[in-house]
């Protein structure tokens, strides 16, 4: 069935359309990467897909018309490829199609791209990859986590954000198809810390694989999950979104 948010599913014409109504055209960025033992690999694109379905249709009530570009599916995965069924590109291969990407979409007519991002692994190149694009395109894309900055401890029990495969996403995707998510989740969990206390408490930072902070993959709490959980973030996520794209003021902020 057509999906008249999904770029794919449009005509050139309706495309056309919607850049001329100065459409905010939203591209979810996933990953491709293990999530424990009991979450798919696809966890990190099903939040962030979600989310800017979400947000497009919430939008639309208010009146803005918005567009979902098709997903940047495999992306910076580097820390989990030891794992298996991870998926990665080079951080700077990342960083150019990326920008390919949105100079794309640009040249289509569209000045209001939004990165609605999954994965905290692709946090640094999106950083990066957005000095050259505002630079070129003239106007700032905007990078965006799906989780909207929410305070998730006022939804969850055992965490205060959202750790990788712990009690936050497992709740998203419960919420979202419970029929992916492995029912042995309710016995799991994984440390959800650093390699050192220096780590921990923030005084330093680099690059560690996935299996340095945990042998399973987890970080946090996944017995903990409920659906109706996972609905509530979603929820609040996509609220905090369309409260800042809402606004007027936040498309006229100069590069």
């Amino acid at each position: 069935m057509k999906n008249k948010f999904k770029w794919e599913d449009l005509s050139a014409p309706e495309l056309k359309i919607l850049s001329e109504q100065e459409a905010i055209v939203f591209m979810p960025i996933g990953a491709i990467e293990q999530h424990g033992p009991h979450l798919p690999v696809a966890t990190d694109l099903i939040s962030a897909g979600w989310v800017s379905r979400l947000v497009a249709e919430k939008l639309e009530k208010k009146g803005i018309p918005a567009v979902i570009a098709p997903a940047f599916v495999i992306a910076n995965s580097m820390h989990h490829m030891h794992f298996p069924g991870s998926l990665s590109i080079e951080p700077r291969t990342f960083i150019q199609v990326l920008k390919e990407q949105c100079m794309s979409i640009a040249s289509q007519g569209f000045r209001k791209i939004a990165l609605v991002n999954g994965h905290g692994g692709n946090m640094a190149p999106i950083d990066v990859a957005l000095i050259e694009i505002n630079r070129e395109l003239g106007f700032p894309v905007y990078h965006i986590p799906c989780n909207g900055s929410v305070d998730e401890s006022k939804i969850v029990e055992t965490q205060d954000c959202m750790w990788h495969s712990g009690e936050v996403e497992t709740s998203i995707v419960l919420a979202y198809d419970e029929s992916l998510v492995d029912p042995g989740y309710k016995e799991q969990s994984g440390y959800g810390g650093g390699c050192s206390r220096h780590e921990d408490a923030g005084t330093v930072g680099t690059f560690h694989f996935m299996e340095s902070h945990t042998e399973n993959g987890i970080m946090g709490n996944a017995y903990a999950a409920t659906k109706e959980k996972g609905f509530h973030l979603v929820e609040a996520y996509s609220d905090n979104i369309v409260e800042a794209l809402s606004d007027p003021e936040f498309w006229k902020i100069p590069v």
